[in-house]
């Protein structure tokens, strides 16, 4: 099976289309949403092998990169909300960093947390990694070591969360069936413990089973999907001969086995990379990479290249009519499918060679439960420069899909990551409740300006001309803007208001207005920068007694002004933020401790008369974070300051 990165083969391209946008769906009930966007930003190094699980509120989307951790690969996530637009800051979520943490998959837990799981470790002998997160989006676990045989390595984890709330994880363990790859799994409760031991899961042990993939079933149980290699003996010229054919195997929740594992595809072809998906009626999809052999002709391809194939099952597991060619388009090499439902619906797409013009695109083609197709083959990826590769996708559960992948960038930020939707329904998206935030600011002569600051995600992707901005229930927008923050000023200290945000589009449509946030002014009345609320919490209510703002109360290092602004203990030495600059041969990052389920914002400045937000707010899921300050084009000074 080619990689992503392969080396490029030599083709024939025709004029590069590259301000094409992809084609509208007319066919059929999907259609995109809005265009493609950054789903991440723009960030140091490679982010790639992207892969999403969502909710209908949101979810988590996880990649590899080269920059996390410091050495090697590491991982990285980043929540998505409501509307499929990243919401706060990357995070991290390896802790361990020695060798290289890669091949990572995330599922979405019933309470809206998350288990994020991966192979970590130097190469040869990797072991598998899960780490849980909790509904708060704080994590509930360090790395938890899955795997209980630890001899040779295990690789390629992927994950399900099941319909009574535990969660399955399977892998690939070299050796331990008494061959060579086999397939194991191991159970888990949602706060991240074990349930029972481990477990195989492949009857046929010769040769290789290796890089499953699991989908959770209505009715409690999962399946999952791999590869299995057998012999087929020796041919006329005495040559012995191979194959590499999709199998795949159901399991009750307790992982107990409810029957034989069966063939999926029904031919002879070498398979590869199987993705299995079950559809909430009970039914479920396979599709996988498949290559028929040099010369050989079928209803197919003609043979030495990769083609997506897909079979479909109803609920009683029995399939609905024979391995489809998913594929439109059969010039060159289609590989990695991935997989995504909604009702009796899926979405397949792929990586495809030389299609769009310029190498790799990433395509893709909505298929019913029965198995036709619905439309036609489409590309995804609006810019066709380059690479667009290692495409991943997801279903909201509500007629949505996102689909995300990785584009070469150039420069410092190689690869990035990008998104689009895909919906049944135009309707515009409704924004989450947006963030409110007091600063305490003092003039020139020390006296206190109240105001509120409030903040949201932009909606990436679509045509937003401007957003509005609505002040305690008022029937017109205070403000109309086109940035993503706007400060309410003028306003009386102690006084409590609400907000609400709407967007207008190009088009001229305006978006419902979304749930109200509120904050609330301080006093007013403050010691040299710091409001008399905080110093009276933590030193009482005798300003005689109060240390002045500049003294370190604690011995910490951090005077009392700096633990106000960083939202630390200025009575607890444990309780300081350290930040530091970390330079690497990845990258330069600003560096701090932080507080789980505390919101930072990072500023910058370059006199230290004024600062300006550097980046968005950054939700701590941990109790260490990091931003990267690489290119920033001049000398500059940061602080971090706690907002919630």
């Amino acid at each position: 099976m080619p990689s992503a990165l392969r080396a490029w083969k030599t083709f024939v391209f025709g004029v590069l289309f590259a301000g094409i946008a992809p084609a509208i769906l007319a066919q059929n009930t999907y259609a995109p949403q809005g265009g493609e966007y950054p789903i991440t930003g723009s960030l140091p190094g490679d982010q790639v092998f992207p892969q999403a699980a969502l909710g209908t509120n949101g979810g988590y989307l996880v990649w590899q990169d080269n920059v996390t951790d410091g050495d090697g690969l590491g991982i990285s996530a980043r929540r998505i909300t409501g509307n499929l637009s990243g919401l706060f800051g990357v995070f991290r979520v390896n802790e361990q960093s020695a060798g290289d943490q890669e091949n990572a998959r995330v599922a979405v837990l019933k309470d809206g947390g998350a288990v994020f799981v991966w192979q970590g470790g130097v190469s040869g002998f990797q072991h598998i990694y899960a780490r849980f997160l909790k509904g708060d989006g704080t994590f509930a676990t360090g790395d938890r070591l899955v795997n209980t045989y630890t001899n040779n390595h295990q690789i390629d984890p992927v994950v399900a969360v099941l319909a009574d709330g535990t969660v399955a994880v399977v892998w690939s363990s070299y050796g331990q069936d008494g061959d060579q790859y086999g397939v194991f799994g191991q159970r888990f409760s949602a706060a991240g413990e074990k349930i029972g031991p481990e477990f195989q899961l492949n009857q046929i042990t010769s040769f290789n089973q290796r890089t499953p993939s699991i989908a959770a079933l209505p009715d409690g149980g999962f399946v999952v999907a791999w590869i299995s290699e057998k012999s087929l003996g020796v041919d006329t010229n005495g040559v012995a001969r191979y194959s590499a054919g999709a199998y795949a195997r159901f399991f009750d929740g307790s992982g107990s086995p409810k029957e034989n594992e069966f063939q999926i595809n029904t031919g002879t072809e070498i398979s590869a990379n199987p993705v299995v998906c079950a559809s909430p009626n009970g039914g479920f999809a396979v599709a996988w990479s498949r290559k028929e052999p040099v010369g050989v002709v079928t209803a197919f391809v003609v043979g030495d290249s990769w083609d997506i194939s897909a079979r479909f099952f109803d609920a009683a597991g029995n399939p609905v009519g024979a391995d489809l060619r998913v594929n439109s388009y059969t010039y060159g090499d289609q590989f990695a499918p991935r997989i995504a439902a909604f009702g009796s619906d899926y979405l397949v797409v792929w990586t495809s060679l030389a299609q769009d013009g310029s190498r790799e695109g990433v395509y893709g083609q909505f298929v019913s439960g029965n198995g036709q197709k619905l439309g036609d083959e489409f590309r995804v990826n609006t810019t066709t420069v380059s690479q667009q590769i290692h495409p991943a996708v997801a279903s909201d559960g509500a007629g949505r899909f996102l689909v995300v992948w990785s584009s070469f960038i150039g420069g410092g930020s190689s690869f990035d990551l990008f998104g689009q939707r895909y919906a049944a329904s135009q309707s515009l998206q409704t924004l989450a409740a947006p963030f409110v935030y007091a600063p305490f600011i003092v003039d020139g002569d020390g006296v206190y300006q109240p105001q509120l600051q409030v903040s949201w995600p932009m909606l990436d992707g679509f045509p937003v001309a401007n957003y509005e901005v609505y002040v305690d229930g008022a029937a017109t927008p205070a403000a109309t803007i086109g940035a993503n923050s706007w400060t309410l000023t003028g306003i009386a200290a102690s006084s409590t208001h609400t907000f609400r945000i709407d967007y207008l589009t190009t088009d001229g449509r305006r978006s419902a207005l979304s749930p109200s946030a509120s904050g609330t002014t301080w006093s007013g009345a403050n010691y040299g920068g710091i409001p008399f609320e905080w110093m009276t919490t933590y030193f009482g209510p005798n300003v005689l007694d109060w240390p002045k703002p500049a003294d370190d109360a604690d011995g910490d290092g951090a005077s009392n002004l700096q633990e106000f602004l960083a939202g630390t203990v200025p009575t607890d030495p444990s309780s300081v933020m350290r930040v530091q600059i970390v330079s690497t041969a990845q990258s330069t990052t600003l560096n701090w401790n932080s507080q789980p389920g505390f919101i930072y914002q990072v500023q910058v400045s370059e006199s230290l008369e004024s600062w300006t937000n550097f980046g968005s707010p950054r939700f701590a899921a941990g109790t260490n974070d990091w931003i990267p300050v690489n290119g920033t084009g001049s000398a500059a000074y940061y602080r971090v300051l706690r907002l919630r």
